[in-house]
This record gives C-alpha cells, structure tokens and sequence, in this order.
C-alpha cells in the first residue's frame, strides 16, 4: 500500500492571515489586525474593512469524461446522428457532445493537444507510413513538426465525427452529413501555425533539420488531400520538389527516404482523386506522376511495396483510359465510317502499347519479390489463372495475412486490368469491337472481387483514410467489363459500404461513387458498354470540402462508350442518382 505523502516543508516563516482588512489586502502588506481598525488605516486615515470569509452554494453539471478511441477496440468508423425525433433530442440534451465548440473551448491547450496526440497515435498511425510513428517521437521539441501532427490528427477526427446538417441547409449533391465544423476550425488553427513557423525558417535550419522539415511538408500534403484542396497541395508538392532537388545528397539517408515514400503515396492518391471526375480534356492530358528512380529498388517493406504498386497502377490507368477516352471521342455523334480517321492512329496506338508493356514488367518483377507472408491465403495459381475454362466465381473470398497486404494485391489486380490490351486494338475499327468479349479483364475483375470480399469492411474504413479505397478500384473496373454478374456484384459491395457509412472511404465520397455506379449500371442494362465518365465542364477538383464530404457537387456526367449491339460509339451526359 501506499504510505500518506510527507508534509510539504515550509519555504519561509510567513503566516498568512484571512481576517486582515481589505485596504491591506489590496496593498499586499501584513494586517496587525488591531480592532475597531488596525495600525495601517489609523495611519491612511481609511475605513478599516474586515474580510469576512463567506460559502457560496451553486449547482454544477459535470459532463462525462471523453475518452478517444483505443487501438485495442473496433476500428473506427464515423459516428451518424440518428434520424427523426431522436436528432431533436441530441440537440436540445445538456451534455454536450465531443463534437461540441463549448467543450473544446472548456479544455486548456494544453489538454486539447493531449487529446489530438492520443487520438494520433490510436487512430491516425494505423492508416499512415510507419516512419510517422518515428516522426512523433521527436515532435516534442519541435513545434512546427507538433502543430504539423495535430493538424492533421483534427483534421482526421473532424471527418470521423460527422454531423446532420441542417434542414433546408445541405445542398442535395453535397451530401446530408458533414465533418465536424469545431474539430475542423482546430484544425486550421494548428495548421495556420505550422505554416507560420515554416515561413520563418531559415537555410540555416533546413540543413540542420532537414528530416523534420521534409516530414512536415508530406503532412502539409496528407492534410490537403484529406481535404480535397488541390491548388494546396500542388502549391506543397512544388515546395517538396525544389527542396529535394536542392538537397539530393540528403535522400541517402533512410529516414528521409521513407518520408519520400510516404509523400509519393498520397501523390499518387490525389491523382486518382483528380483523374475522377475530371473533363474529357482534362483527362485525355493528365500528366504523369514518375516515382524517383532512387526508390524503384526499394521495396522493403510492405508500404514501399505499395507506392510502388500504386505508382505502376496510376500509370497503367493513364495510358490505357486516355487512349480509350481518345478513341471514342470527345462527344456524341462520331461518324461511323471515319474508324480510321477520327480514332488514333497506329503510331499512336503501338506507342501506348509499348509504355503498357513497360508497366507490365514492372508489375511482373513486383509480383516476383513479393514475399510469400502478402500472397494470399488460399493457392497461387488459383489466384493467378486466367484459364476461361475456371468457373466465374467472384463471391468466394480471397484472404490476406493483413490488410496491407489484400489492399496491395488488389492494386495488382486492377493493373492487370489497365494493361490488357484487347480493348484498345478492338476500338480502332467498328467490326473488331463487335466480337470483343472483355475475357481477360473480367478475369481479374472477377478476382478484385474476391478479395475485396475477404476484407473487413469496418478495417477498409478505419485504414484507407490515405490510399486509393476499394470504392475506387470498383468503380474503374466497372469501367473495363461488360458482364450483369460483376457489374451488380461491384454495385452490392459499394452499397453495403454506404449503408453503413454513407461518407468516404479512401478519401472519396461513398454516396457519390455510388451515384456514378448506378448510372454505369443502367446504361449496361440498355445494351450499351460504359467506358469512361467525365465532366461535361471540369471545375478544376471543386472547392476544399470543409463543410461537406465531396468537393464536387456532381449531378451529371457524361458517360463515354459504345453500343454493344452495333459498335458505335456514344457520349451521353446522364442525371445521377444520389
């Protein structure tokens, strides 16, 4: 058991009294506390004032302790408002919420940071690179990397504690939820202070700190992603450009190059956000994201293997959507007998064909050092056979070690998908597209499929806040595949997923996916083959979604492909169902 603790020892031999009078209380002196009135009012000539000491009762409310989430429990998933009469009754109770401007304000700061860094280090660390975990350790005794943390740790817990907004208040394509407002405006708080510091520093202080520096820029760009802020990210990704040219010699060191690593990762997953919805001209130039040469050889961990993966499957959508994008068209009404004149040219394609092919040794040497612990569970060759003779299952379940680990291979899948070649040459004239039977890439559609059924649904959720989510991946091979089965499959999953939370998965709106899902589907049931979706008029990515889960309030798209039946191409811009 404990002992009780000492007495406290005395510092000086003062007393101090409580019945002085009040005119020596406000001098800061020694009442003698002579009656009717002590020696110093006699002198001053004043009233002399007793303090009588007094009890006060109130009536205090204790809100109940808020505890952040714990690593040990379920993952965590954004919390709704209830519906009906209920939402009035979480208004109008006395408690406040954890989303409440009134309790954040009750906290001291220090105290707010202590419960952003808890936060960071059960919820926010699972889902990013591990170097972050090393980052934080030095944190402390720098405050442009602290601020640089919590930002982003708010900005993360903003967007899991959603809030109903307002009746007559939400924009029906924006969504009826958004991030909560209080966690957000602390969010840029940290953020505002962060830049501020990063403004004064010095060359000086680049040198000496080039790790935290680097690190704070890659956090400076998670943030802004998170956020769908493209002008600022860009505007961070310039300043990370210059800094690393300017100081190669510094990216020997490891740590700095998994930093790197991690910065490439939400580049890549920015651009696939940027690439979906974009304008038909803005699709057909996207540029390309190049990994530095110096992180191709290093694949050491299953993060590494990702960027790397990520960087092959960004690549491979690019040259294989434009040119398809290319093909049909810009619009609706391409004359049917100018195949050869209208679509791109041999040159053209034979030049696609080759960078497809590059791609496609990458992701063969790729496969070929992926260590057996991320191979999935069931055989290899199962997993891997395009044999047309194996029955079409998607339903069955393909598991993985870890999550890591399915979400890599399904990045595999679907760049399997970008790389089949067949449509391509199909699309140069009318009469090969008619005979063409989308095979192969139903082949790998069918096996994304399984494993993204064999993933925790809740884990997708709580884990792709900074990579290219399951809904995404879905929605591309929706694109590439002609088949009812896996178009409804594709459709059911999403689905699900919005049913239980109807926000963002992977960073990108839920509700809208499955808007643009429905509307693909639809137009496969008329007979007609979906493959590409734009924007009749590109709004440059929208606005940062602050107040909302999509930045782009989309009610229409133009659906881009060809008739099944007849092999002519169509654009129509369809209404979306959300």
């Amino acid at each position: 058991m404990y002992k009780p603790a000492p007495p406290r020892p005395k510092k000086t031999n003062i007393v101090r009294s409580r019945n002085g009078c009040r005119t020596c209380r406000e001098r800061k002196i020694k009442c003698d506390e002579k009656k009717p009135a002590c020696g110093t009012c006699v002198r001053l000539g004043k009233p002399c004032t007793r303090i009588q000491p007094a009890f006060e009762f109130r009536t205090v409310t204790i809100p109940p302790p808020v505890h952040p989430q714990s690593s040990t429990t379920s993952p965590s998933v954004a919390r709704l408002p209830p519906d009906g009469h209920h939402e009035e009754e979480r208004h109008t109770s006395t408690i406040p919420s954890i989303g409440c401007m009134d309790l954040i304000k009750s906290l001291q700061h220090s105290e707010r940071d202590i419960y952003y860094t808890t936060y960071w280090e059960d919820s926010c660390l699972p889902a990013l690179h591990p170097i972050f975990l090393a980052l934080s350790q030095v944190a402390d005794g720098k405050a442009i990397l602290r601020n640089s943390i919590l930002a982003l740790s708010s900005c993360h817990f903003s967007r899991q504690q959603v809030e109903r907004k307002a009746a007559g208040t939400s924009h029906m394509h924006m969504g009826s939820f958004s991030p909560s407002l209080s966690h957000q405006t602390r969010s840029h708080l940290y953020y505002s202070s962060a830049i501020k510091e990063i403004t004064r520093i010095d060359p000086e202080t680049v040198l000496r700190d080039f790790t935290i520096i680097i690190g704070v820029l890659t956090l400076f760009t998670y943030i802004e992603s998170s956020v769908g802020n493209f002008q600022g990210f860009r505007c961070h990704v310039d300043g990370m450009s210059q800094l690393l040219q300017s100081h190669a010699d510094k990216l020997n060191d490891p740590m700095n190059t998994a930093l790197v690593m991690a910065w490439m990762q939400i580049r890549f997953v920015n651009w696939w956000s940027r690439a979906y919805f974009s304008s038909w001209e803005v699709h057909r130039r996207l540029p390309s994201v190049p990994l530095p040469r110096f992180l191709e050889g290093r694949p050491e961990s299953p993060q590494s293997r990702r960027v790397l993966v990520l960087s092959i499957l960004c690549e491979s959508h690019r040259l294989h959507s434009g040119h398809v994008l290319g093909c049909l068209g810009r619009g609706a009404g391409v004359d049917p007998q100018a195949d050869i004149e209208h679509f791109e040219q041999k040159g053209e394609l034979e030049e696609c064909l080759y960078l497809l092919h590059e791609q496609k040794r990458r992701l063969d040497e790729w496969l070929a050092r992926l260590p057996p612990s991320e191979w999935p569970l069931s055989d290899h060759g199962d997993c891997l056979s395009n044999d047309p003779k194996e029955p079409e299952d998607h339903a069955t379940p393909v598991h993985f070690h870890s999550h890591d680990a399915a979400l890599n291979f399904a990045y595999y899948a679907l760049a399997r998908v970008m790389q089949c070649d067949g449509l391509l040459r199909s699309l140069q004239h009318r009469s090969l597209y008619r005979l063409y039977d989308y095979e192969e890439e139903e082949s790998w559609i069918r096996l994304l499929l399984r494993i993204t059924n064999g993933t925790d649904i809740q884990t997708s959720l709580a884990r792709n806040n900074y990579t290219i989510g399951f809904q995404g991946l879905l929605l591309a091979a929706l694109l590439r595949c002609q088949s009812p089965a896996l178009g409804a499959a594709i459709q059911s999953w999403v689905q699900n997923l919005a049913n239980l939370q109807p926000t963002e998965e992977g960073s990108f709106p839920i509700y809208q996916t499955l808007g643009v899902i429905k509307a693909i589907n639809r137009q496969k049931q008329a007979g007609l083959d979906v493959l590409g979706v734009t924007q009749p008029v590109d709004d440059g990515g929208g606005t940062p979604k602050v107040t909302a889960f999509n930045s782009q309030p989309i009610d229409r798209l133009v659906l881009h492909g060809r008739s099944r039946r007849t092999g002519v191409p169509f654009a129509e811009c369809v209404c979306l169902d959300i």
